[in-house]
């Protein structure tokens, strides 16, 4: 991450995410804004700016009298956001198909076969992440492109989520095929629809695997 230019406020918020990612800060914990301040050697005021970056971003809830609590994601949120990224994944992707460079388009497909032998799993998401980003590389609608990362972000920053996506790599694959397909071919309806469909498959099986844990 290039840290130039950021604020305290930032540079505090990502530190605040990766504790929460990493399991340091749990689920339905409270954000002491003191505790925080003391602990990063901060004063207050970095900090519960930071803390409004994590309510933004929809880690944490801010209640009155209460203050922040760290949240998880349920079946609706995970509802919402999978009808977004369906929509905005898809239009992507439209706009890309007929713009894609044949360099990005010989890098998906070394992307999508190093993904079929791999089995680490921050590699298959780095390679994950990848492929898609380098099919909708020929999207010129910067303001799209920005939130599609927002909303995967949403998702990929619960590692428990991740894991569960990723452990089915090799089913995914086959729908990774038909959206490279339809790329090579420049036949941008098939795509977004390929897009779509894969996106929400994934959707209802985060839906499907959180309902049970809440269960």
């Amino acid at each position: 991450m290039n840290l130039k230019g950021l604020s305290t406020a930032d540079l505090l918020a990502n530190e605040l995410r990766q504790m929460i990612n990493n399991g340091s800060l749990r689920d339905g914990e409270r954000l002491v804004e003191r505790d925080l301040a003391s602990h990063f050697a901060v004063s207050r005021i970095p900090m519960r700016e930071a803390i409004r970056q994590l309510e933004h971003d929809g880690l944490v809830e801010i209640f009155r009298n209460r203050g922040a609590i760290i949240r998880t994601l349920c079946v609706d949120d995970l509802n919402e956001i999978y009808q977004l990224r369906s929509l905005l994944e898809g239009e992507a992707i439209f706009q890309s198909a007929n713009n894609l460079s044949a360099d990005n388009l010989v890098r998906a497909e070394l992307t999508h076969s190093l993904l079929a032998s791999c089995t680490e799993f921050e590699q298959q998401g780095h390679l994950n992440r990848e492929f898609h980003d380098l099919l909708y590389s020929g999207c010129r609608n910067r303001r799209l492109l920005t939130m599609i990362n927002d909303s995967r972000n949403q998702v990929e920053r619960y590692e428990y989520l991740q894991r569960k996506l990723l452990s089915e790599t090799s089913l995914f694959q086959d729908d990774h095929a038909s959206i490279l397909a339809a790329c090579q071919q420049r036949d941008a309806e098939t795509a977004r629809t390929e897009v779509r469909r894969h996106i929400q498959i994934a959707g209802e099986m985060l839906k499907d695997f959180v309902s049970r844990q809440e269960c």
